[in-house]
């Protein structure tokens, strides 16, 4: 709706026309206003929805972990564990490699095992024949132990299969001659390397 005034009308016309142009700006506003409440309070409902869903969520999974626990009575869990003989219980334990000495070797080292040099600088070495590994530890960076296995181990007719790039912490590298594979994980362990060969 729009009005234009002539120079015939009246002063009477034109503040009647003045007024119907006010009250469409009026109207536009009201409309202008209600589009703006509108989206606000759309946006509220979404963001109290967006803010109650994790609780709702969390308030699911804790009534699924609580069936849980309740589903199977105690009675069940006790009966479970007590048939198990414990012949089989000590067979398993028994079939598991002493791996002890691997991690803390506490004898003299040797100078090469299996044909593989073991560094002059080692401290204390072992030996496990269950899980066919010798470990030693040595005054030597993780980087020294690398450097030192791929300068030698090639001089005995051995490749490189796959290495990781050392750091302070640790390295693993393997190597393979013939039907040999030969493992290796070099580990820093409170400032003293540990170097662990598996032969396979």
């Amino acid at each position: 709706m729009s009005f234009t005034l002539s120079s015939t009308q009246s002063p009477f016309s034109e503040w009647v026309a003045s007024i119907m142009i006010a009250h469409e700006k009026e109207i536009s506003m009201t409309r202008l206003t209600k589009f703006l409440s509108l989206s606000i309070l759309v946006l509220f409902i979404l963001a109290c929805s967006t803010v109650t869903q994790p609780i709702k969520d969390v308030q699911n999974l804790a009534g699924t972990a609580e069936s849980f626990a309740t589903a199977m009575p105690v009675e069940t869990l006790k009966a479970m564990a007590s048939q198990i003989p414990v012949s089989t219980l000590q067979a398993i334990s028994s079939a598991m490699p002493n791996l002890e000495g691997v991690v803390d070797p506490k004898g003299t080292p040797v100078a090469d095992w299996k044909g593989i040099p073991v560094m002059p600088q080692a401290t204390a070495g072992e030996e496990s024949q269950d899980a066919n590994t010798y470990s030693f530890k040595v005054n030597a960076t993780v980087k020294e132990v690398q450097d030192f296995y791929n300068a030698e181990l090639p001089k005995l007719g051995w490749s490189s299969s796959y290495s990781m790039p050392a750091n302070d912490i640790a390295t693993v590298m393997g190597f393979q001659k013939d039907n040999n594979l030969l493992n290796m994980t070099i580990t820093n362990i409170n400032g003293e390397v540990l170097v662990v060969l598996t032969m396979g």
